[in-house]
């Protein structure tokens, strides 16, 4: 049935449907609180690991894991008239590796095996990531009406920050209560625990069915579309260029506290205590965002958010104690705000229902080398000129995102 004639199946379902999707962000995020990547897992790693390139391959084997495999995914959901029942699947999938990495620190005696499954285990995870992230954004934009969907993932941001939050705080818990290593076991098992409460009530979610291209085609004509769409879709591709820029950009956000640590006496509590302006500005801002967007719309409020962000790289070279660093991270959390809760519903306006899932693949492959690209030439600025001209340069990509946005892409909502 065509979504269009599903509009009553849609509204009958939609207090039920964000509930649950609250829900499952909650216990997901409550979750993924306890063991982000850069502190927990890398943390855990350079126990074992003293190689910097080896622990750094962790983060960039997780990047493209996470982004070149949704365009195979949004190919195939094309095909599909229900992602619910694709998500299910792979979602559970994304789950169960959490179990397993736990049980490895407490089954594998041999530290290098064990260090090894974790990263095979990880990778796993990061790539049932990717596979459900396009999924869920598809679905999402199905069965949430336009109307209401920046407000409503504005206000979700902002709930689920605060569960990342609390999480980081039962990880601090938990490493403490147990020894080492099995504390970083019982950590990932509870990681599971948490996202399998967020699996049931994922699973609970009403989907209308909607058919959107029945036949299947080879996957080199299917490349040769998107290739199609980037030469044919200037506004598609001229997006893509500035949230581009954006992420070359934010590749210099790595290098924040390693740079204040060299000018400031920063404490373990100081830290602690930037964690928590950051997050709790992500919280309120992801509201605030929300609710331009849909007054605004989303070039806009792109527009707004990295701006925000331009102010806190430059910001960076006026550093002259914990009050200017705190402003800095409150920034931060703002403009963060914007890419977790505005950016995918922005990507997913301009590729319309029929090619929604297209556009999210499509924009998450073309990302994926600017990712992996970003850090690296930030470290050969700070090695070869200095910090300053680092965030110098991450200010100047900023502004060169906003005035492509601004002189290139034409978008209403």
């Amino acid at each position: 049935m065509e979504i269009a004639k599903n509009q009553e199946f849609i509204e009958k379902h939609l207090k039920k449907n964000m509930v649950l999707s609250t829900l499952d962000g909650v216990f997901f995020a409550f979750g993924s609180g306890m063991v982000p990547l850069a502190t927990t897992i890398v943390y855990f790693v350079s126990y074992y690991i003293q190689n910097n390139i080896l622990i750094g391959l962790l983060t960039t084997m997780s990047t493209v894991l996470i982004n070149l495999p949704q365009i195979f995914m949004a190919k195939y959901l094309e095909s599909k008239p229900n992602d619910l029942k694709v998500l299910c699947r792979v979602s559970l999938l994304q789950r169960l590796p959490w179990f397993f990495m736990g049980c490895s620190i407490f089954f594998i005696k041999d530290s290098r095996w064990m260090i090894f499954s974790i990263y095979i285990i990880y990778g796993l995870y990061s790539l049932f990531t990717g596979l459900s992230n396009v999924t869920w954004n598809d679905m999402m934009a199905k069965i949430i009406p336009i109307r209401i969907r920046g407000r409503f993932f504005g206000i979700r941001t902002a709930i689920t920050s605060c569960a990342e939050f609390l999480g980081s705080l039962l990880c601090v818990l938990m490493l403490s209560f147990f020894v080492f290593p099995y504390n970083y076991g019982v950590v990932f098992i509870l990681v599971g625990c948490f996202m399998m409460f967020s699996y049931i009530a994922l699973m609970q979610t009403k989907e209308p069915d909607f058919v959107r291209n029945a036949k299947r085609q080879p996957f080199i004509e299917y490349a040769k579309d998107l290739l199609i769409i980037l030469r044919e879709d200037k506004n598609f591709t001229f997006a893509v260029c500035s949230i581009g820029l954006a992420t070359l950009a934010n590749a210099a956000a790595n290098f924040r506290i390693v740079y204040a640590k060299t000018i400031l006496p920063i404490t373990p509590k100081d830290v602690a205590l930037l964690t928590a302006l950051w997050l709790i500005s992500r919280s309120i801002f992801s509201i605030v965002w929300g609710i331009l967007t849909d007054k605004k719309g989303y070039k806009f409020t792109m527009m707004a958010g990295h701006f925000v962000y331009l102010i806190s790289y430059l910001c960076m070279n006026f550093i002259g104690g914990m009050g200017m660093l705190s402003f800095i991270f409150i920034l931060h959390g703002a403009g963060e705000s914007v890419v977790l809760a505005i950016q995918p519903n922005f990507i997913i306006s301009l590729g319309g229902e029929d090619k929604r899932a297209t556009y999210l693949g499509l924009a998450a492959i073309l990302f994926t080398p600017l990712s992996a690209l970003g850090p690296v030439l930030m470290g050969l600025l700070i090695d070869g000129l200095s910090y300053q001209a680092a965030f110098l340069g991450a200010g100047l990509l900023m502004a060169g995102m906003i005035l492509t946005m601004y002189k290139k892409v034409d978008i209403l909502k």
